[in-house]
């Protein structure tokens, strides 16, 4: 019964989000959705962030677009953008924000989710917590979509990005199938820029750290990346903090956003002073 009811109050929460009149952001885009989007207090680390590798680059693909804040950050600078996001709810919101600033002719929007395979998930909740990891954050079995899943490989071809591309991945908790299903990407020599959020600290129901962050670390860095924590950019993650992180059962990282970046790459003018 308890889930039951949280399901319908949270799906009550994302209704009105779908009667919110849009804003004029500080940003440059009219947006309607949360206060905190609205209101310019959204994640400011990681807007600055996105805004600087914006500045300079060809393509934006967000993943786990949710209500498009960030896709619309990248059309107000001009940026090509591919938008991922399966939540119906999520869905009608993100059209309503591309549609309303006129950006329907640069944006690509898929409504499904990624992983390593084609086929078919359940998602749990709605709104920015919403995940394909069932108890993820208290999300209620009751509120559960059906959502295709495609491979990030085959909606966006290796060989139309560069260096100058940029991908957001905000998927809660399913970074890893979704990195599963990019090798071709990741294995390009033109390299682009992650920002993704994941880390050792999480909301999986079963609580303790997340040991599938030694994985997808494992596996970004067999293409040559190196990850920076955005709230402690001064140095690159090492296996080794990860792996004492895990043997004592402490995050030694503290950060939840990640920047993925070539080996040797040039990061201190990305992080907000």
């Amino acid at each position: 019964m308890k889930d039951w009811i949280r399901g319908k109050l949270r799906a009550r929460r994302a209704n009105r989000l779908l009667q919110k009149e849009a804003v004029q952001t500080d940003l440059g885009f009219l947006f309607a959705g949360p206060e905190a989007m609205t209101s310019g207090v959204f994640e400011p680390k990681e807007t600055a962030i996105l805004t600087a590798l914006l500045s300079d680059a060809d393509k934006f693909v967000n993943v786990g677009a949710n209500f498009g804040y960030y896709v619309c950050l990248a059309q107000s600078l001009g940026v090509p953008s591919v938008a991922v996001e399966p939540v119906p709810v999520n869905l009608e919101i993100l059209h309503g924000n591309i549609a309303r600033n006129g950006y329907g002719d640069n944006v690509t929007v898929f409504p499904n989710a990624c992983g390593e395979a084609e086929g078919e998930a359940e998602i749990f909740g709605v709104g920015t917590g919403a995940s394909l990891v069932k108890g993820w954050a208290r999300n209620p079995e009751s509120l559960a979509h059906k959502v295709p899943i495609r491979r990030l490989d085959d909606m966006v071809p290796a060989a139309s990005v560069t260096s100058r591309t940029v991908f957001l991945v905000d998927v809660e908790g399913f970074e890893l199938e979704v990195i599963k299903g990019a090798d071709g990407i990741l294995s390009r020599e033109d390299k682009p820029i992650w920002l993704m959020e994941t880390g050792l600290t999480d909301h999986r129901s079963e609580g303790g750290l997340n040991p599938q962050f030694e994985e997808v670390f494992t596996r970004v860095s067999q293409y040559g990346y190196e990850f920076y924590c955005v709230e402690q950019p001064d140095k690159p993650v090492t296996r080794d903090i990860i792996q004492e992180s895990l043997e004592r059962g402490v995050d030694l990282i503290g950060g939840i956003n990640f920047l993925l970046v070539p080996v040797g790459h040039p990061v201190g003018h990305l992080f907000p002073a």
